[in-house]
């Protein structure tokens, strides 16, 4: 007779099973925020846009050289920081708000798969944003940096992408779906501006520039793009590591209790 009471045994899944579920995640999630216009085209389009306008035309042609260049990174951090931020910042409030998470956790999925799936689609959308600003800074902008040296600082972008989904992940574990999109703008553009992204900052402003990930990202693109730099890039890099570790600890224990 068969013990109705001994525990079932579940076989292991395939390593290669879970990875292709990460994989086809990852893929849909990317495909699906590609297909919506709400999202792509402000992400994709937005950093072009201004850049654009005031980087080339307000700036006018006296800019070239190293204040092209300035102008460029400044830009850039600025554009690869966006999809991190709103891909988690937003679309996780709303998927919260709508179950989806607690929905998830029911289906025989692995358990970071959702997270990941946004990290691969928030890097696929930073790439995009970031060649899209290179062909407009080399073919409009002015700007000198040679191909080895751009490829480089694209590099170095990349790690952009994960404190930005941190903070993403952190406003989107904890604000309200109806909210989410006003505190994600107000992080977004505040961290830009008071990081002196775009102008030199002054007096006690300029004091505080160490608080936010994007001073420290665009020293690094800076120390990248061979421009002159602040401080030791063991430090920026560890500064970054420890905001994206933090931010991702506390959104994952407050996930964990509220969903």
């Amino acid at each position: 007779m068969t013990d109705a009471t001994a525990p079932v045994q579940v076989p292991n899944m395939p390593l290669s099973r879970i990875l292709g579920a990460y994989a086809s995640d990852a893929k849909y999630e990317s495909l699906r925020l590609l297909r919506t216009p709400a999202f792509s085209i402000p992400i994709l389009a937005m950093p072009i846009l201004f850049y654009s306008f005031f980087g080339i035309i307000l700036a006018g042609r006296a800019t070239v050289g190293a204040l092209a260049n300035n102008l460029f990174v400044g830009w850039t951090v600025y554009g690869v920081m966006g999809p991190g931020l709103f891909g988690f910042g937003i679309l996780v409030a709303v998927e919260r708000n709508q179950g989806l998470l607690t929905f998830k956790r029911a289906l025989p999925m692995p358990t970071g798969s959702y997270l990941a799936s946004k990290l691969v689609m928030a890097f696929v959308f930073a790439v995009v944003v970031m060649a899209m600003l290179v062909t407009v800074g080399v073919t409009l902008g002015r700007v000198t940096l040679p191909p080895l040296t751009l490829l480089t600082m694209a590099s170095v972008m990349a790690l952009g992408v994960f404190p930005a989904c941190a903070v993403g992940l952190f406003i989107g574990s904890y604000a309200p779906a109806s909210s989410a999109a006003a505190f994600a703008n107000i992080t977004y553009l505040g961290m830009a501006f008071l990081s002196g992204l775009f102008f030199p900052l002054s007096g006690v402003m300029h004091d505080i520039r160490p608080m936010w990930p994007t001073y420290h990202l665009s020293q690094l693109a800076r120390e990248a793009a061979g421009l002159p730099a602040e401080g030791s890039p063991l430090v920026h890099v560890a500064v970054l590591a420890a905001v994206t570790a933090v931010l991702t600890l506390l959104a994952a224990r407050r996930l964990a209790r509220r969903g």
